[in-house]
């Protein structure tokens, strides 16, 4: 007779379930758990962009002062330039195998990359009560019986149901989120262009915008873009090794880059058809008036996955962070899931208390964050593809007696270098002004500066003895 657990067909529900939920976590993943392909990553991407998220930010661009044929040249730039960042980072999830911070210590050392993991988890909260936010009042338009605080814990919900499965269900929520809403915003774009008012003239001005202004609209993108840099490898690191990287550049690359752009460009055009609205309200106050309440729930629902993979990630830094105290069992679906639980937590406490100003103070957190990270990118690139060639010690990632020690000084040199560089360009009035800035026209070239400066330093450095490792292996495809 069958158990009081089980069932005639087969084992227990339980151990059913626990099938499907994913119980790995920062360690090194092992050949036998390898699977996808490239194109996968494409559909991830394109789904973790293709959202109201971005719709938002392309009426923030267009609130600069910009015409609408400018602020689709800026959107264009820097997201080119941000996704060519993260493409590359990527590359080294299928390679490696361990998430992208944990990879990190390859640079900083054992020690020395723990400053990273907080700021990461910083960044994944304050996205994910952004995101929230967003969604709520998207939800609260079509229907005020509704506060928006119970908006934000009802869509909650389905982001942790597919975060306590994991790396699968997130990857399928996404592909799913791709088709759906990239459609959705075809329909919507239709809907714009045959919006009776049409666009006021001051929209289609060609005249070339205020230096500063511009260069303010790019770093934005770039900065939203190089936000997934510091874990876009954790989506990446179940592929199997032997992955093409090219291939797998190309389709991260072109996943980020069309989904921003059409998500940014749609929210730019209709900012800049209904600019009244806008500053009234917000992007969303435009949609609802050009193309429906239909709308508004299509884009509530596209950032589901991406609360959930904000969480996910953060979950995975805090596990990075204790494993400086001790080794973590490879497999637990309690270590995982549990940190995951606090971070999303987190971030819905922050949309809780702060639903009626934080989404407009995003563009200066997005600012801090660019100061930030880009001096941790050219560092992390620097070495991965110059100095190293993709050969790491993966196993010396978890003991601080391993190949890279407890802080590898060149590593953190050439970050704060880079970052002191930074200095004199950062205009992000009315908290900092960078001395140099006056003479640029007021625009803000920090993260091309600190993106060079500590690239550089990093590799003189790496000459000056013990730069270059020992471990083996064929260097990466691209």
């Amino acid at each position: 007779m069958a158990g009081p657990h089980t069932t005639a067909a087969g084992p227990p529900r339980s151990e059913q379930l626990r099938k499907h939920v994913e119980s790995r976590h920062i360690d090194h993943i092992p050949a036998s758990l390898r699977h996808g392909r490239p194109w996968q990553q494409f559909a991830f991407w394109f789904g973790g962009n293709v959202n109201v998220f971005n719709l938002v930010l392309g009426g923030v661009v267009v609130s600069f002062g910009l015409s609408l044929y400018w602020s689709l040249i800026a959107i264009a730039v820097g997201v080119a330039i941000g996704a060519l960042l993260i493409a590359l980072h990527a590359t080294q999830g299928p390679r490696l195998g361990v998430p992208q911070m944990i990879q990190s210590r390859g640079q900083f050392g054992f020690y020395g990359a723990a400053f990273l993991f907080p700021c990461v988890v910083f960044l994944n909260v304050v996205f994910i009560a952004a995101q929230l936010i967003v969604q709520a009042q998207s939800l609260f338009a079509i229907t005020t019986a509704l506060a928006v605080p119970v908006w934000i814990l009802i869509l909650t919900v389905p982001s942790v149901i597919i975060g306590i499965f994991g790396y699968r269900w997130i990857h399928h929520v996404m592909q799913g989120t791709a088709v759906l809403v990239g459609i959705s915003l075809i329909i919507m774009l239709i809907q714009g262009l045959s919006y009776s008012k049409g666009l006021p003239a001051s929209a289609t001005s060609t005249t070339h915008p205020a230096l500063g202004l511009f260069c303010a609209a790019v770093a934005l993108l770039v900065i939203d873009m190089l936000s997934f840099g510091p874990f876009v490898s954790d989506y990446s690191r179940y592929l199997p090794e032997d992955t093409s990287g090219t291939r797998l550049f190309w389709a991260i690359y072109a996943g980020n880059v069309l989904a921003t752009i059409i998500a940014c460009g749609i929210g730019a055009f209709l900012a800049s058809l209904l600019p009244a609205v806008v500053a009234s309200g917000s992007v969303v106050n435009a949609v609802s008036r050009v193309c429906g309440t239909w709308a508004l729930v299509v884009l509530a629902l596209s950032l589901i996955g991406a609360n959930t993979f904000n969480a996910y990630t953060g979950a995975l830094q805090v596990l990075s962070f204790g494993n400086m105290f001790g080794r973590l069992k490879a497999e637990s679906i309690a270590a995982r899931v549990l940190p995951f639980l606090a971070v999303m937590a987190i971030g819905v406490i922050l949309a809780l208390l702060g639903y009626r100003t934080f989404v407009p103070t995003l563009e200066s957190f997005l600012d801090v964050l660019l100061v930030i990270f880009i001096p941790w990118s050219a560092v992390n690139l620097a070495d991965y593809f110059i100095v190293r060639h993709g050969r790491f010690d993966v196993a010396s990632f978890f003991t601080a007696s391993g190949q890279y020690g407890r802080f590898a000084w060149r590593g953190l040199v050439a970050y704060f270098v880079g970052l002191g560089a930074e200095a004199p360009f950062v205009s992000q009035p009315p908290r900092y002004v960078g001395v140099l800035v006056s003479h640029l026209g007021g625009a803000d070239i920090s993260w091309i500066v600190g993106w060079i400066v500590a690239a550089a330093s990093y590799l003189i450095l790496a000459r000056t003895g013990g730069g270059r490792p020992a471990a083996a292996g064929s260097p990466p495809a691209l």
